[in-house]
């Protein structure tokens, strides 16, 4: 058993977007997971164009209502919402519309894609 706090995670920028910050509540401590994060974001806040090459990125929404562009394609995203975005798929955060609270992970693509 491992249990993590969020109390307990420091806040530290988002490597893409040092304006962000986050926290990690566990990073190389288990199995097939380099980290899981949280962020509030804000309206107005936005993350730039990146993408990760080799790992799926899991996003879960919540609360909150946001825009992310994903291979040139608007995708919403709200409360109860999961998002995966495949390695390689250049993704962005171009609107936050209301304060927003996402936990996420990113995870080694272990085979083909689930699509």
């Amino acid at each position: 058993m491992k249990l993590f706090s969020l109390d307990e995670a420091p806040y530290e920028p988002v490597s893409h977007d040092p304006g962000l910050r986050k926290r990690v509540l566990t990073r190389g401590t288990l199995p097939y997971v380099k980290h899981v994060s949280h962020i509030i974001l804000q309206p107005g806040d936005s993350a730039s164009e990146h993408s990760h090459t080799d790992d799926i990125e899991v996003i879960y929404c919540i609360r909150g209502d946001t825009e992310f562009l994903i291979k040139q394609e608007n995708v919403f995203i709200k409360k109860g919402h999961l998002l995966f975005i495949e390695p390689g798929e250049i993704h962005s955060i171009t609107k936050v519309n209301e304060e927003t609270e996402l936990l996420y992970f990113r995870t080694p693509s272990l085979g083909p894609s689930y699509t």
